[in-house]
């Protein structure tokens, strides 16, 4: 079984390399067409539909997964699953065409907020089609789809250069790029065993939305506490500081879906170790952990020596203040690989009803502090608490995984001793 999760998770692995390629060379084409102030509006305009991805996406794949591995009638219900995040997409579109209207932003970045939140309905479908990928450990398949919508990006945006295109462009590009990685997807998801089926059932949409209430509501909060960054240093200092820190902070993000991406692989299977005793899933999350703290050292000692280079690269001499952002955030990767297993541990155990809670505590934290030092530490005000509030999580998911298991061996001591 460990052979399974380190192919799909090699294959997210080889799909996140080409992505980041990809990245590199758009960033490195937008932030010199564009300049600092204007890449600060492209980072805000393309900030606001990824933060509604994560209120569209509301933990229904988890919750898919969990029911389909007891009933593995997962291809008849997936057009619920499908039929209702299209439904939650809708909704975040308008909240996203408020957004743009209402806040006192310049014409051409609500028309590109606008034109950017048409993607929530590609990425919702995407994420739908994923549980299919997942529950199947196909992950090769989603993973294509994004190799070929990466290649496609990067054509977009160098043809956007050379012919001295604007923000408008650039956003338009980007959107385009989700639209076609949808799409790749569903082609794709009929080289499953099973085709998707894509017939919905009310009864079953609806117990699948309340049971998925608890992670639906620890994602906003997560969301929140992940991107409450951007609006508040645009709000209280200014574009230029946004593309400094979202710059540095784009790497170091972009690095973070590696202990995802494991534990995409790993989910399934902890589900199935769940099912054989408590005791199996102790040994999972514990040997998950070590190679994922492993991994993170590596990777913050490599982030650390490379940001200067790899700053260089994307922005060039205009945005060299970026390194430092890069370097101080890279050192917090043990935290942040950490917390990604034992989320998901709690999930396993059906646990979830904790984590909005300890996500909205966190991202109190995060705005707080972000409102009372950005206007006189400007982003290094940002950076701390995206750092501090993430220790947070972590002190709490450990407090809760400690509590659980206290409990575990408590009912098997009182069983046992009932036995006797």
């Amino acid at each position: 079984m460990w052979r399974k999760i380190a192919a799909n998770t090699i294959y997210q692995l080889i799909g996140k390399g080409v992505s980041i390629v990809s990245t590199i060379v758009t960033v490195a084409l937008v932030t010199r067409a564009l300049g600092v102030s204007q890449f600060g509006e492209y980072v805000l305009i393309t900030t606001v539909p990824a933060f509604l991805y994560l209120i569209a996406d509301f933990g229904l794949n988890a919750v898919f997964l969990r029911q389909v591995a007891t009933d593995n009638h997962h291809v008849r219900k997936f057009g619920s699953l499908l039929i209702l995040r299209l439904g939650l997409s809708f909704l975040t579109f308008l909240l996203a065409l408020s957004l743009a209207l209402l806040v006192p932003y310049a014409p051409l970045v609500k028309l590109g907020i606008a034109l950017a939140a048409t993607t929530v309905f590609a990425q919702g479908a995407y994420t739908s089609l994923n549980a299919l990928f997942q529950h199947n450990l196909r992950y090769d398949l989603s993973v294509a789809a994004g190799i070929v919508s990466s290649v496609f990006a990067v054509l977009v945006f160098a043809w956007g250069f050379w012919q001295r295109a604007g923000l408008t462009f650039f956003v338009s590009a980007w959107a385009a790029t989700t639209f076609v990685l949808a799409l790749l997807a569903l082609i794709l998801s009929f080289r499953l065993a099973e085709k998707p089926n894509f017939r919905g059932n009310f009864t079953f949409a609806r117990g699948l939305f309340l049971a998925a209430v608890p992670l639906g509501l620890t994602l906003i909060f997560s969301q929140i506490n992940w991107m409450a960054d951007v609006f508040l240093l645009r709000a209280l200092d200014s574009a230029e500081a946004v593309g400094i820190y979202r710059l540095g902070y784009k790497v170091f993000e972009n690095i973070l879906p590696i202990p995802i991406f494991f534990v995409n692989a790993l989910y399934p299977v902890m589900l199935a170790d769940y099912k054989q005793g408590v005791v199996f899933l102790w040994s999972r999350l514990q040997k998950s952990l070590q190679v994922l703290l492993a991994s993170a050292v590596l990777l913050t000692v490599g982030g650390f020596l490379i940001a200067p280079w790899i700053i260089s690269v994307l922005g060039g001499a205009e945005f060299s203040a970026s390194a430092l952002v890069m370097r101080i955030l890279v050192l917090s990767f043990p935290i942040f690989f950490a917390t990604a297993p034992l989320q998901w541990f709690l999930i396993t155990v059906g646990k979830e009803r904790v984590l909005p809670w300890i996500y909205a505590v966190a991202a109190a934290l995060n705005i707080g502090l972000n409102v009372a030092f950005i206007p006189r530490y400007s982003y290094f005000a940002s950076i701390t608490a995206t750092i501090a509030s993430e220790i947070l999580i972590l002190v709490l998911l450990i407090f809760q995984t400690i509590r659980f298991r206290k409990l575990t061996v408590k009912e098997n001591t009182d069983g046992s001793l009932s036995r006797t």
